[in-house]
């Protein structure tokens, strides 16, 4: 007998549905999107347990029919394909027919639906595959699915699943880009019987943004443009030099009315943003662009994550070439104007300068403390400790001369490093100092932050000397923050968007210290020299705590060398 055989169609099915739904956010994607093609103005979702134990989805979409009932949660089965041509000209979210197959393969379903021409409604029952025949039920027009203890029937894909919270957090991570997409729809999400957002219909997608991430709309800008031909659109909602986040938590890409992942995309706009946002800070934006769908496969992801575009090239210098034309008139920060780029000169120096550290060693670069003897830093710090101030640059770099060199201070970094070793010198101590604020600060979150906020952020950033309580669903208040954080929202900030609340006291800190920038501030001779003593005195004075070299050492030779002398 050979070894070879065909697997049963309930295992087969159950394979299957691991192409599709990974997790309970991938079901609410496959649901969101089916009650968008139905057209609904009114979505509802409700979960149990981070989706675990029950997704409810409901909708005022044009519901379904009952004869089509059964034939929901047979595989293939869609009303989006009729043709193979049809896949190239797809203009609905879903279309393969695989999600409540898949979802029904894998779960227990109650599914309801009426639409406007009959008088009642029909359920419809699915566990584990098997259906029931469809039942009259009273309820208004529309559709509603009840999933309950998704992978039960699978235990070893069930327990892959993570906790409440980081399964909460992916499903709002799914759902927010479609209430972008759709500010005419309204979208209400309910966990755990706590309402989490109420979002009712907008008249544009920059006001729906505002919403959402509790961003002031006054510091959002919208960029439209349109090829004659109609074969090109772009639209791209982002904040101004005021919104600055700490990672790329608020970035959305849409290509013909699909939420995507694009790394081009993505690299193009915040490469852009580089020059008008300091460093280690990202913007908060949402691109909309369509383009002939012919040039546009969507069926490339099974989860259609992903899409490929025809002449990729050719549409990311379109998107740099209008979003640069454009912004630079509605971004206005105070710049300082080069007869060069500063990039390239920046790179440019940094190449010479490391050719003439390794012929001459006329220059260090002084961060890299493990290669250094004991006897050049004690005479580095000798030197750095008499060095005299001269001025400052750029409104960030300190210049300190001593005899025949120059030293200059990334005040930013060499501040972060400071506040960082004695707040960790602090804790260890048992005794973190801290100083009480006149006027409570109160930080708007995202829908995530906040979550991260409730699910033990407020004790970890208790830990770190940040004493915090909530004014209404959507804003915390910091009474109470660490001597030596200058910037409380963008120290809180760093920490609540991170997501991971496993982080040890340590890496607190080392985020917290973001928020101790002194970047941009002018700094008095007097202050000046006492950061350069308090730096001299750290263990490693030169590092920040996230890597980058707080001092540069440069001989006059050197300096002589670039002058031909």
């Amino acid at each position: 007998m050979g070894k070879i055989q065909i697997l049963p169609e309930e295992i087969v099915s159950k394979i299957a549905a691991g192409e599709v739904i990974e997790r309970p956010a991938s079901v609410v994607k496959e649901l969101i999107e089916n009650s968008i093609d139905a057209g609904a103005k009114k979505i509802r979702v409700l979960l149990v347990n981070g989706g675990k134990n029950l997704i409810k989805v409901s909708d005022d979409g044009i519901g379904i029919e009952k004869d089509d009932l059964p034939l929901l949660f047979q595989r293939h089965s869609t009303s989006k394909i009729k043709s193979f041509d049809d896949i190239f000209r797809i203009n609905s979210m879903g279309f393969r027919g695989e999600a409540l197959y898949s979802i029904g393969s894998v779960s227990e379903i109650f599914l309801r639906s009426k639409t406007k021409k009959d008088d009642i409604g029909w359920q419809i029952h699915v566990k584990n595959g098997k259906k029931s025949d469809p039942k009259p039920i009273a309820m208004q027009q529309g559709t509603e699915i009840e999933v309950y203890n998704l992978f039960a029937s699978i235990p070893a894909r069930r327990k892959f699943l993570k906790s409440d919270s980081y399964e909460f957090r992916k499903i709002l991570d799914t759902l927010i880009p479609y209430t972008l997409l759709h500010p005419e729809i309204s979208f209400f999400l309910i966990h755990n019987e706590k309402t989490i957002f109420e979002l009712y219909p907008e008249f544009s997608e920059k006001t729906r943004l505002s919403k959402v991430f509790n961003i002031q709309e006054q510091n959002l800008i919208e960029i439209t443009w349109a090829a004659p031909d109609k074969s090109f659109f772009l639209k791209l909602v982002s904040g101004d030099i005021n919104v600055q986040r700490p990672k790329k938590d608020v970035q959305f890409i849409f290509i013909n009315n699909r939420p995507i992942q694009h790394n081009g995309l993505s690299f193009v706009v915040n490469d852009i943003y580089k020059k008008y946002l300091p460093s280690d800070t990202y913007p908060g934006f949402a691109i909309f662009i369509k383009i002939k769908r012919e040039n546009v496969d969507v069926n490339v992801h099974p989860s259609k994550r992903e899409v490929k575009i025809r002449n990729e090239v050719e549409v990311l210098n379109a998107v740099r070439t209008i979003i640069e034309e454009n912004l630079s008139s509605k971004l206005k920060p105070v710049v300082i104007s080069y007869q060069e780029k500063p990039e390239s000169f920046l790179n440019q120096a940094s190449e010479t300068t490391q050719l003439y550290h390794q012929k001459n060693n006329d220059y260090q670069l002084l961060f890299d403390s493990d290669s250094q003897q004991l006897s050049q830093l004690e005479d580095f710090k000798k030197s750095f400790l008499q060095s005299r101030y001269i001025a400052t640059v750029l409104s960030t770099y300190l210049l300190f001369e001593y005899k025949d060199r120059l030293f200059i201070v990334d005040q930013h970094a060499a501040h972060e490093r400071i506040v960082f070793e004695r707040l960790l010198f602090q804790i260890k101590n048992g005794k973190i100092k801290t100083h009480q604020l006149l006027i409570p600060v109160s930080i708007s979150l995202t829908p995530t932050e906040m979550i991260v906020w409730n699910s033990g952020g407020k004790k970890k950033l208790e830990e770190i000397g940040f004493h915090s309580t909530q004014w209404d669903n959507k804003t915390i208040a910091i009474h109470c923050c660490p001597v030596g954080i200058k910037n409380p929202e963008l120290a809180v900030r760093n920490i609540l968007s991170h997501g991971n609340l496993s982080l040890d006291t340590e890496e607190l800190l080392k985020r917290a210290c973001r928020g101790s920038t002194m970047s941009g501030q002018q700094l008095s001779e007097e202050e000046a020299e006492k950061l350069k003593i308090q730096l001299t005195t750290c263990n490693n004075p030169f590092r920040c705590p996230h890597g980058r070299p707080t001092v540069i050492e440069i001989e006059k030779r050197f300096i002589d060398k670039q002058f031909l002398r």
